[in-house]
């Protein structure tokens, strides 16, 4: 595939690859205030990153390219509404020995094209294809997180030879996952609350800990990661991201949200997770809210026996952005062994 790279400065207003971007936001304003967050953490990042886009079968691809253009290439896959800004605790420290490449998803929040992708195929795997096509990468290191890790994972499997390492980071898809209802419903679904309201319980201590050992709560949650669920909650459409909105009727597929939710939440077959055969590092929390993580290991062990297992103390779903400085440690030493 015949590239198409485009270089732009970090500091002008972000252009985005597609007229009909404002699909997939509730107003022109809400969109203005995610890509003006996004702005703003870009800002955040303490070693220059450059700002590109490579052409795919679903449109451009935008992502914030940093380390020396000789290092081997490291590929940065983020979860449901989230985007390449939210890695900047791992890009300072992975830059510095590789080529990395933090991707926003298309049909996500970010620079990419609005277009979003099926979980019921393999177009994500088509996609992070055309990628590294595009960059014209024969192989690469891969980390995602949560719903990165599962796209990664099918990515794996289904295009072993383009995967060296793989970094999964509390992925989905390695066993089933529990959905947190009350959170979600008692603290973030209430329409009453604004983006800052919801920044403010996000932020504080939220994430509850094992009833049995006595703590209530622990860490504090990361402004920015808080920041960016309050602004994609209130603005961001996930109905058309998920491709589960009906546009004759206005509403939800109700059946079509049931089954983006199994696939979310279930584990994919164990037969493709044995198919996938890189070298894989696996990094949960110790307080995760969507699985028990020693149980998850366990199965991880008995499915992909060369794995490494690693639960970080005192750290939740995002044990890289609630101890960043020891999950860099970990990832940087697998990725160098």
């Amino acid at each position: 595939m015949e590239e198409t790279t485009h270089v732009t400065s970090l500091h002008t207003p972000t252009r985005l690859p597609d007229a009909n971007v404002l699909y997939l936001y509730k107003s022109e304003e809400g969109c203005k205030a995610i890509m003006d967050w996004y702005e703003s953490v870009i800002d955040l990042i303490d070693i220059p990153v450059e700002s590109q886009y490579v052409d795919t079968r679903f449109g451009p691809t935008h992502m914030l390219v940093c380390g020396p253009e000789d290092g081997r290439p490291v590929i940065m896959v983020q979860g449901v509404a989230s985007s390449a800004p939210l890695w900047r605790h791992q890009l300072s420290a992975l830059s510095r020995h590789y080529r990395v490449y933090a991707l926003d998803t298309v049909g996500q929040p970010g620079r990419s094209a609005p277009h979003p992708l099926s979980f019921f195929n393999n177009e994500y795997v088509q996609w992070l294809t055309d990628v590294i096509d595009g960059l014209h990468i024969e192989k690469a290191h891969f980390i995602g997180i949560s719903t990165g890790g599962w796209k990664l994972i099918r990515m794996a499997a289904i295009e072993p030879d383009r995967v060296d390492k793989m970094v999964l980071l509390s992925p989905m898809g390695l066993s089933h996952a529990r959905l947190p209802w009350k959170i979600w419903f008692n603290r973030v679904m209430k329409k009453s609350k604004n983006a800052d309201v919801l920044e403010e319980e996000l932020t504080a201590k939220s994430v509850v800990g094992p009833r049995e050992s006595g703590i209530g709560s622990f860490g504090v949650f990361d402004r920015q990661v808080a920041r960016a669920m309050a602004l994609c909650t209130r603005y961001f459409r996930m109905d058309r991201a998920l491709k589960i909105y009906n546009p004759k009727t206005g509403k939800i597929f109700f059946f079509g949200a049931l089954k983006v939710l199994r696939r979310f939440f279930l584990s994919e077959s164990k037969k493709l997770i044995k198919r996938v055969k890189a070298d894989t590092l696996i990094l949960f929390g110790e307080h995760e809210i969507l699985f028990n993580p020693l149980k998850v290991a366990k199965r991880v062990k008995r499915l992909l026996p060369k794995a490494e297992v690693v639960i970080i103390p005192g750290t939740g779903h995002g044990c890289i952005y609630d101890k960043p400085d020891e999950a860099n440690r970990i990832i940087m030493d697998f990725l160098k062994q």
